[in-house]
């Protein structure tokens, strides 16, 4: 898409960050799911899908394809979804199975 800039880390350690927003996935999906057997892509059973994984990219309201979607950005252009105690992170969201769309924190459409 043209006039994007790539996020900015929140916490200026892309490593830590990008490790945190994988963390939160995985752990989305184990508390869901942790027979690895609960979740499919539709009706077809030979299609397993985790939660995590229906909304691989997507960060922000408005994401899917190739766009990930709006996120906040603080004072310094660090882009963030999620605000905890003393720091800022960017995680990408999950499947919601009551709205059958991928949602996350500060999500623009509530």
């Amino acid at each position: 898409m043209t006039g994007m800039q790539p996020f900015k880390s929140p916490n200026s350690n892309v490593g830590v960050d990008g490790m945190i927003s994988v963390i939160a996935h995985e752990l989305s999906e184990l508390a869901s799911n942790p027979l690895v057997n609960a979740w499919y892509a539709g009706q077809d059973p030979s299609a397993p899908t985790e939660i995590a994984d229906l909304c691989e990219g997507i960060y922000g309201s408005g994401g899917g394809g190739s766009y990930t979607g709006q996120v906040l950005q603080d004072k310094a252009g660090a882009s963030y979804n999620l605000n905890g105690l003393r720091r800022r992170f960017l995680v990408q969201w999950i499947w919601s199975p009551v709205l059958s769309a991928c949602f996350g924190p500060n999500a623009l459409d509530k």
